[in-house]
C-alpha cells in the first residue's frame, strides 16, 4: 500500500490534468475575465451624469455650491450643498465619506475626498471663478484632496469581492460533484481499495484548489492587463499588493468550504441531489458575499469587523477590508488564527464523515445520524 502522502499526491495530480483539460475551466476563466472587464470598462462607457454632495459652513461657500450646480450639463455631475456649523464639521464630512467635497476658509479652499466624482472639483472651481469674474486674474481656489487612492482601493476591493465569491462557490460546488460522480460509478470503491478515504478526500480538495488557485492567479493578472491597458487602472503598488491578498484569503476560503462541500457530496448518490444537500452552504457563501459589499465602503466599521472574525464571512470580508483600508495587524493575526482553528476543525470533521458517507450508496445519508454513529 502506497504512503498516505504518495496518494494524496497522486489523487490531486489526476484531478488537476482532469480538471485543468476540462472546457468548464476555460470556458468559466473566460466569463469571469469578461465580468472583470465589464466591471473596470462599464463605468467609463456609460458613465452619465454623477452626484456629489459639497458640505460648506459659510454664505459665499454655500453661494459657489449654488453656483456650481447650474453647471451640471457641463461637467457632468449634479452637485448638492450641505450646510454645517464649522470648517471642522465641513472636514469630518469628507473623511467620513458623508460629502464629497467641502468648502472651507469662508469659500476660499476646497476640501475633497479621494473618491469624488472627477466634475465636481472643476465645476466649484468654474463657478467661483465667474463670481470672481470682475477681479483682476482671479487665481484657482486651492485644493486639498484627502486620501487620494481610496477611490482606487474601494474599487479593486469591489473586484476583488466579486472574483473571491465565484471562486469560492465555483470550486466548492466542483467539489461536491466530483464526490458524487465518484460515488454513483462506484470509482471510489476501487479507489478506497488503496487508499484510505481522508487520503482521497485531501488528494481531491488539494488538486482542484491548485487548478482554482491558477485560475485565480490568470484571471487576476488578466484584471490588470485589461485596467491599464484601457487606462482605467494605474498599476502601483496599491494594485500590486492585491494580488497576493486575493490569494492568500483565497486558499483559505477555499480549505474552510471545499471540505465542506466535499461532506456535503457524499451524503448524496445522485447529481441531481447535490443542489439539495449543498444549499445551505451556497447560501451561506451568498449572504457573506452580500454583506461583504458594506466593508468595501465602511471596512473600519464594527460591523466589517465582526464579520472579519467570523470563519464563514471572513475569507470574504477581510481580503476587502485589507485592500479597501489598512488593517490593523493584530486583526489580521487574530482573523487568520480563527480561520486556522476552523479549518483544522472541518478538516478533521469531514474527513471522519466522508470516509463513513461516501461508500453507503442508494437513498440520502443523514448528516446527523452520521454524526450519532
Amino acid at each position: 500500500m502506497i504512503s498516505g502522502t504518495q496518494a494524496i499526491l497522486l489523487v490531486a495530480r489526476r484531478e488537476i490534468i482532469v480538471r485543468g483539460r476540462d472546457k468548464a475551466t476555460l470556458i468559466s476563466t473566460l466569463v469571469t475575465l469578461a465580468i472583470v472587464a465589464a466591471v473596470i470598462l462599464l463605468p467609463s462607457l456609460f458613465g452619465g451624469t454623477s452626484s456629489a454632495t459639497v458640505a460648506v459652513a459659510s454664505e459665499s461657500g454655500e453661494r459657489t455650491v449654488q453656483a456650481a450646480a447650474k453647471l451640471e450639463k457641463a461637467f457632468d455631475v449634479k452637485v448638492k450643498v450641505r450646510q454645517v456649523d464649522g470648517d471642522a464639521a465641513v472636514r469630518r464630512l469628507v473623511e467620513a465619506g458623508d460629502a464629497d467635497a467641502g468648502l472651507i476658509a469662508g469659500g476660499q479652499r476646497i476640501l475633497a475626498a479621494g473618491g469624488a466624482p472627477d466634475g465636481a472639483v472643476p465645476a466649484l472651481q468654474e463657478a467661483s471663478r465667474r463670481q470672481r469674474a470682475r477681479a483682476p486674474d482671479p487665481q484657482p481656489l486651492a485644493v486639498q484632496t484627502l486620501d487620494q487612492e481610496a477611490e482606487d482601493r474601494q474599487g479593486f476591493a469591489a473586484i476583488a469581492l466579486i472574483i473571491l465569491y465565484g471562486q469560492l462557490l465555483g470550486y466548492g460546488i466542483w467539489v461536491a460533484n466530483g464526490v458524487v460522480e465518484e460515488k454513483a460509478s462506484r470509482i471510489v470503491e476501487i479507489l478506497l481499495a488503496s487508499i484510505r478515504p481522508r487520503e482521497l478526500l485531501a488528494g481531491k480538495v488539494l488538486g482542484i484548489g491548485v487548478v482554482g488557485l491558477l485560475q485565480l492567479l490568470v484571471i487576476a493578472a488578466g484584471g490588470l492587463v485589461i485596467g491599464a491597458a484601457s487606462g482605467e487602472v494605474e498599476i502601483g503598488a496599491t494594485e500590486l499588493s492585491a494580488v497576493p491578498v486575493l490569494l492568500i484569503w483565497f486558499v483559505a476560503g477555499y480549505a474552510l468550504y471545499a471540505c465542506a462541500f466535499a461532506l456535503a457530496g457524499s451524503l448524496v448518490s445522485r447529481q441531481e441531489e447535490v443542489q439539495t444537500v449543498t444549499t445551505p452552504l451556497i447560501m451561506a457563501i451568498l449572504a457573506s458575499f452580500f454583506l461583504s459589499f458594506r466593508a468595501v465602503g465602511d471596512p473600519d466599521g464594527t460591523f466589517s469587523v465582526v464579520l472579519s472574525f467570523i470563519p464563514i464571512s471572513a475569507p470574504l470580508v477581510m481580503p476587502v477590508r485589507m485592500i479597501a483600508d489598512g488593517v490593523p495587524v493584530l486583526q489580521v493575526v487574530a482573523s487568520a488564527a480563527i480561520m486556522l482553528v476552523a479549518i483544522a476543525a472541518m478538516v478533521a470533521l469531514a474527513g471522519r464523515l466522508y470516509g463513513a458517507a461516501v461508500l453507503q450508496t442508494g437513498s440520502r445519508v443523514k448528516l446527523r445520524g452520521l454524526m450519532s454513529r
